[in-house]
């Protein structure tokens, strides 16, 4: 059998992993998936058909040597050693104060990664628990994306930490109920405009009053 290795693949692959996996992993689900289990006859070995992969990978990541934006779309993160993520808000990074959640296995958080910029560790699975409690619509606006954008925005919505990772030590266990909050893009972009960061009763209220004043100002500019 001939398979070659493409980033369709991979990207459906680690989708399919919560959008975080290692090398091992998305070569695993690879194989099920594209080839039977089986080793396809144009590659050496389990070892080279891993390594074509981790190579694709790194042709799509902004952290691998001589990457260029202006050639290639940034789709992957490198967070570890053979550890890879899919960039979807990849530029979100760049800003440290949006802080989403998104690191599996443990539920611990509050060490200080380097990637393309300083973030924090964070939990794929507190993220599941936290939209499984919620909802996935956001606790401040009521922005629901699928019902606004269809099956695309099926289950997309960014996670706030109530408490800041800023503010906690490295034992710190998140709680997904507690401590997580499901928001939109643009009211996780509010809660942080300033420091410290509003709470999501503040930003509400906010809103809230802001909406009312507008309502109030848009009647009596259409008074006669």
């Amino acid at each position: 059998m001939i398979y070659t290795i493409n980033v369709v693949d991979i990207e459906k692959a680690l989708l399919s992993l919560d959008g975080e996996a290692k090398a091992k992993d998305i070569q695993d689900y690879i194989l099920v998936t594209h080839c039977s289990g089986v080793i396809p006859d144009n590659y050496q070995n389990e070892r080279s058909f891993r390594q074509t992969i981790q190579r694709k990978i790194e042709d799509y990541c902004p952290q691998a040597e001589g990457y260029d934006p202006s050639k290639k779309e940034g789709k992957f993160l490198r967070i570890g050693y053979g550890i890879y993520r899919i960039a979807t808000g990849y530029l979100e990074l760049e800003f440290p104060a949006i802080e989403e959640v998104s690191e599996p296995e443990k539920y611990v958080e509050g060490a200080t990664k380097k990637i393309a910029v300083n973030y924090y560790e964070r939990n794929q699975k507190a993220r599941k628990k936290c939209i499984d409690h919620y909802d996935s619509k956001c606790t401040v606006c009521n922005f629901d994306f699928e019902k606004t954008y269809g099956e695309i925005g099926k289950a997309f919505i960014h996670v706030h930490h109530v408490l800041p990772l800023s503010k906690v030590g490295e034992s710190y266990v998140v709680d997904p109920i507690n401590d997580l909050r499901p928001v939109c893009a643009n009211c996780h972009a509010m809660i942080h405009r300033v420091s410290p960061a509003l709470s999501i009763e503040q930003l509400r209220r906010a809103l809230t009053t802001h909406s009312a004043g507008f309502v109030h100002k848009t009647a009596q500019e259409r008074s006669p």
